[in-house]
Parts: C-alpha cells; structure tokens; sequence
C-alpha cells in the first residue's frame, strides 16, 4: 500500500480533486466547509482497477497553514501536485515544490485542474510555464493531466498514471521498526483514544504495547483500522488509525510518536545538515530562531552554524539546533526550517545524529558530521563506534532507516576488510582496538616506572585513568594476557616481564619490619602500631602483603605469612583431637591472647576452614 499527498496554491481544487477522485469529502472541519478552503489535514483513499489501494493525504494551501501541509506529506511515498489552470503557477505553488524537494519526495505527477474553464491555446501556455518551474525536479518528467473535479474528466488519465507511477516505486521499506507520527487525536464514544498517522518502517499488530514519544509512555493497540477496515495488523506505508487503551486524548496530541518499545530516542539538540532555499533575501545568521518542522512535529528552536558564522542563500551547511522541547527522530530523516515571525520557508535538510557531542571539539565534530552526510550504512557504523568504544549488533544504529540484518550484514562487511574487530560483548573500531592495547600497556608502565613496589592496577583502576567501560577493557585485556604482552597477579594487572621490588632504602626498612616479627612471631605487632613508629613502614607492608609475605586478619593484625600456616595446622589439629573449641581454649593451646586469637578464628572462618556454632569453633565439612 501506497500513501501520497496532494500539494499546490490555496484554492487550486486539491480538495475538490480527492472527492471527484474517491468520493470521499477530505474537508472534515466545518470551519473548512465555510470558508472553502482546506485548513488542517484531510483524509482519503482509493482503489484503482489493479485492485491497488492508495491512501490519500489533503494538504491545505494557504500560506497561513503551510506547517499543516509539512506535517501531512512528511512520510508520503508521491505527490499530485496540482496547478488550477485559471491561475496558473503561484507563490504557494512554489513553496509547496521548494518543501517537496527539501524533503526528497521522488515520486508525483501533475493535475492541471479546472481545465474546463479555460480554452484550449490557454491550457498549452499553462503547461509550458508548469514545465519551466518544474525543470531540475522531481517532477520534471512528470506527466501533467488536465482534469475537472467538476465535469469529470481526466480522473480515469489520473488513476492510470497512478498505477504506472506506483509499478516503479519500491514498496514501503519494512525494516521492522514500526513509526506512526500522530497527526489527529480525538475520542470516540465506546471506544476512547483514537491516533491516525502514516505508519512507516514496520508493521504495528493488534494487543501490541507501544511507546508513545516525547512523553515516554505507553498504551496497547486495542484495535486497528485502514480505510475503515478493521485489521490484525498494519503495514508500512498505510494510513492507520490506532485505538489506544490504558491512555487519556489529554496526553496526546500532533506531533507525538509511536514506535516499539524501547526503540526511540528523544533529544533537544540534533545535529544535522541544512540546505538553504536559493531565493531567500537573507542569510541564515548564528543563533536564529526557528521552526523546526519534522514529522508531524513542530518546535521553536534555535539554529547554530558549525562550519561559518551564516549561511547564505543556496547554500549547504553543518548545523546544530537547539530545540525548546524533546522531539524525536531517526539518523536520515528530513525536515523543514522555517522562520516564525514572518513565517517563510528557509531551507531543509537531514538530521545526522542527535546527540549533543559534548565530548567533541568543533573540529572533530564537523569532521565526524561530514562523513554522516550521504547517510550511508558503513559511514554510519564507523561514526558512532567512534562515539563510543563497543556496540553490541542489536543496539548499533536503532534509531536510522537501516534494519537490524542490514546492519550485521554490513558489519561482515566491514570486519573482512579490517576495519571492525567482534568481541564477545559487541564490535569496536580495529583502530581504536589496537590504539587501547597501547593505552593499557603505556598506563601500566607508567604505574611500575613510578610505583615499583606495587604488583600493578586493578580492572578498576585502569578504567577509570584510560576512560573506558569495564566490559570493554575486560575483552581487550583478555586478549593480551592470551599474547602474554600483560600478566595477571591476583586482582592485579602488570606489564608481562615486570617484577615488583623495593629500593635499597626500603629494603632496610623490611629487615627492620622482619625483626620485629621475628621476636615475636606469635605476638606480633599490628599495622597500626607498625606506622606510629615509622611512616615508611606503610609503603613496605604494602609490598609485604601484596607478596603474600604477610597475611593480614581483622584489626589489623600482622602475621608472617609461614607463621600463620604453622598456626592454623595447630588449630585444626586442636579442633580434630577436640571436635569443638572455644576461643579460650584456642588462646591457651597457642600461647597467645584474645587479642590474636580472635582475629585467627575469623580468619580461618573466612577462608571456610572453620566454622561458627554458638560459642565453639568446629571444622567446616568439606563439600
């Protein structure tokens, strides 16, 4: 199924055109039927003798509702643009042209209508002149149809050039993110919310829950319907009206946008490429204030020049736009930029990312922007794992026109030309894979030059000075410990070939430390008493644990790492001839205090040789 728009002057005979065409009146409001004119949306369908259905989007033509005619034509897959043959080419026919190329619709024809009221060297004089404002568009070779809405011809020349135009087309991507931006939210007795939008890019099933953006809510498709049918589910490319339960009208309104749960994002600075209309009389100056009109949204915002301080008429430029309120978007959608006051079509473009890149110097992110200007899937891919360090496959580019299996496709792609390396927790640039490997070891060398005593850092250490998420450096670290470029020592990381040592001035500090043990190896001194005497003892106790030279209990209690296994053999052995022990009769059996025979007992309960029962001590069963 196909959805397409009209487009044209105010009072050019869209409206009249689509009733001749379906027999359905597209103007609903009964302001609209007063004044002759169409202000807001109208809707439509038909079905042509192939027995294709087409959805049918009226758009208003006066200048005061242009904003309305973006928002019905912003996901139309072709346009019957129309020229009323007693008035020829006008303003809003022109504007109407300008939007259309700005948003790169391909597809259209051209219905010069009341043909009847002209005669027939007058009709040739206006199809000249349509010809000549048409060159260099998408309606260049487009075929111009003379109808009357009123008399009835050329509305049979009209549908079959339909059928032809469709027969070429594509049909409506599915890349199975389903998009609807809402453009009428009203109630309906019985049945409550009731949303309609051209749905795009994935189908939407009934009992389907659904977010509900900016707003970030979400509702359930009680029922569905296309051209007042009732169905199971809708596809890309139709006009759709959603019943939505377990939500208020109040909460809605144009502009939002329902996709899957979970997939969309939403932003209030996009980063994007603007084209400027080539008849503007002023430049587009840094800071101006802005309509920008995406979707069925539309959003005051300011806009920012990345690359010179304007942008002068016809030209092409980075920009940044700051928006007064969360709007949603994909990477590669197109939209409008108007100015407010007075209100004029100033240019278009494409959105590029919505991120505000705040990690970025200018350069670097005008840099980054210019490679994302064809939108591209490979040019997409490398940018945003330039962004960050690792992408799993499923979260890479969900918010762009590409599906998921485009997306891994490419990724072989990619990775067989080495530009990509695939770890377990996703894909990261070989480039940056190789830079980190760098990283970790120069940072690891560092630590050694400046601290020889320490066996290394820790995962945590290392990610938090190089910046980088610990899933991601835990791969990268992996994969040099299975090249030996780096070793692991307990919790600690050090560089493959490097011992820990103290200086000659430490040494001496150790043999005064191993004295003090070695005079009392049952009663040794704590840490705490150990740097009340001498502050440099820190440095080499550290270097003494690190080395399991020294086991550390409770309360800082110090043992020479021999000496506790001598005593923790004499407890087992106690406990093996008694079966249970108290902590008295463990103080007395070492010769010891309760000073040390408690922190003892922990400890051997912490390492699950012993265990806890009431006031006794007995062996853990093993198992």
């Amino acid at each position: 199924m196909f959805v397409i728009g009209t487009a044209g002057h105010v009072d050019h005979g869209k409206s009249s055109l689509i009733l001749a065409l379906t027999g359905i009146d597209p103007d609903r409001l009964p302001e609209e039927k007063q004044r002759g004119m169409t202000i807001d949306l109208g809707f439509a369908w038909l079905k042509l003798s192939n027995g294709q259905e087409v959805g049918i989007v009226d758009v208003p033509g006066h200048e005061r509702f242009i904003k309305n005619m973006i928002a019905g034509v912003g996901a139309i897959d072709g346009v019957i643009f129309v020229v009323a043959a007693d008035d020829g080419w006008m303003p809003q026919s022109q504007e109407h042209l300008d939007i259309l190329k700005l948003l790169r619709i391909k597809n259209g024809m051209i219905a010069l209508t009341k043909a009847d009221l002209v005669k027939e060297d007058w009709l040739k004089l206006m199809e000249e002149d349509i010809k000549l404002n048409v060159n260099n568009s998408f309606l260049e070779h487009s075929p111009i149809i003379k109808v009357s809405s009123t008399k009835g011809f050329g509305l049979e020349e009209l549908k079959q050039a339909l059928m032809e135009m469709f027969s070429k087309m594509e049909p409506p991507k599915d890349i199975g993110k389903p998009r609807l931006f809402v453009d009428r939210v009203f109630t309906m007795t019985g049945r409550g919310t009731i949303v309609t939008g051209t749905l795009t890019l994935g189908n939407l099933t009934l009992g389907q829950e659904v977010e509900i953006l900016p707003q970030k809510i979400t509702a359930r498709i009680r029922n569905i319907q296309t051209h007042k049918k009732d169905l199971k589910s809708a596809s890309p490319g139709s006009r759709v009206a959603l019943n939505l339960s377990g939500i208020e009208k109040e909460k809605l309104s144009r502009g939002n946008v329902i996709l899957n749960c979970n997939l969309g994002k939403v932003s209030t600075i996009l980063q994007a490429q603007v084209e400027m209309l080539p008849d503007l009389k002023l430049p587009l100056k840094q800071g101006s204030q802005v309509q920008i009109l995406l979707g069925t949204q539309e959003v005051l915002g300011r806009v920012y020049n990345l690359e010179k301080d304007k942008l002068e008429p016809g030209e092409i430029g980075l920009v940044e736009l700051k928006a007064k309120e969360e709007m949603t978007a994909f990477v590669g959608d197109r939209f409008i930029l108007r100015y407010p006051g007075p209100q004029m079509t100033i240019g278009g473009g494409v959105i590029l990312d919505f991120d505000p890149l705040r990690n970025f110097k200018k350069e670097t992110k005008i840099q980054f922007l210019s490679k994302r200007t064809k939108v591209q899937l490979p040019d997409l891919i490398l940018g945003e794992l330039e962004k960050r360090n690792c992408f799993q496959p499923s979260e890479l580019l969900q918010n762009t026109h590409f599906g998921e299996q485009e997306i891994r496709n490419e990724l072989e792609k990619l990775k067989s030309q080495n530009l990509i390396v695939t770890i377990s927790d996703g894909v990261v640039l070989s480039q940056k894979w190789n830079e980190i490997s760098q990283r970790i070891q120069d940072e690891l060398k560092t630590e050694h030059q400046k601290y020889s005593y320490k066996l290394g850092l820790t995962l945590a250490e290392l990610a938090s000075r190089l910046k980088i998420e610990e899933r991601f450096l835990q791969a990268r670290i992996d994969s040099l410990l299975k090249v030996r470029r780096i070793a692991q020592r307990g919790a600690f990381l050090c560089l493959a070939d490097f011992q820990p040592q103290l200086s000659q001035s430490q040494k001496k500090v150790e043999q005064i430390i191993w004295d003090k043990f070695n005079s009392s190896p049952l009663a040794p001194p704590t840490k705490e008493e150990l740097l009340k005497q001498n502050s440099e003892f820190e440095t080499v106790l550290y270097f003494l644990l690190q080395q399991n030279q020294l086991v550390e209990l409770t309360e800082g209690i110090l043992f020479k790492s021999d000496e506790f296994e001598k005593i923790k053999n004499k407890v087992i052995e106690l406990m093996q001839q008694k079966g249970k022990v108290t902590v008295g009769e463990v103080k007395e059996y070492l010769a010891t205090t309760r000073k040390y025979a408690v922190p003892i007992l922990e400890k051997l309960d912490q390492l699950e040789i012993t265990k806890r029962v009431g006031d006794y001590r007995v062996l853990n069963s093993p198992g």
